[in-house]
């Protein structure tokens, strides 16, 4: 497939999506959040904005706030930069095969590339999986905190379209 006809079926997270998650690791206390998701799409570039912000749960103390773009690449992969409010920096990339999704699906998995201004942090994934009006997602990572880092389940997050 064409690099357009994936920025195309991206389009999909075009809108804004709020929901529920919640997040653990062995070095912290398990928690739940609220999450807001937008993406902004502007085919002129072609690129995709996003913001993402979170609040704990249930005193609804600010957690996380990133923001980023997603592009694709003329080779057909997907790439994620983003920019956290702790200062980390993160390039992901994954692929989408579109042969084998519905007209209202995505997949996509994504590995680190780059991890910028975190030296705790080894290595991350993020999988987003949309069907419909709901997208889920799951956060993935690998710290210098735990014993022996290992790729453990950070976060998973069930959002809707609003």
């Amino acid at each position: 497939m064409t690099a357009n006809n994936t920025i195309k079926k991206l389009c999909l997270l075009h809108g804004s999506w709020r929901g529920t998650g919640k997040g653990a690791y062995p070095t912290i206390t398990p928690f739940e959040y609220e999450e807001h998701l937008r993406f902004d799409v502007d085919l002129a570039y072609p690129i995709i904005h996003y913001e993402q912000k979170t609040v704990l749960l249930p005193d609804r103390q600010p957690s996380h706030w990133e923001s980023g773009f997603i592009r694709v690449l003329e080779s057909g992969a997907i790439e994620i930069s983003n920019s956290q409010d702790s200062g980390r920096v993160e390039v992901l990339r994954g692929f989408m095969n579109l042969e084998t999704l519905a007209e209202d699906e995505l997949l996509i998995e994504f590995n680190h590339v780059v991890i910028g201004n975190d030296p705790r942090l080894v290595q991350t994934r993020r999988i987003f999986s949309l069907r419909g009006d709901i997208l889920r997602y799951q956060k993935f990572m690998s710290t210098h905190t735990t014993p022996q880092p290992k790729l453990q389940q950070h976060l998973e997050a069930v959002l809707r379209k609003v």
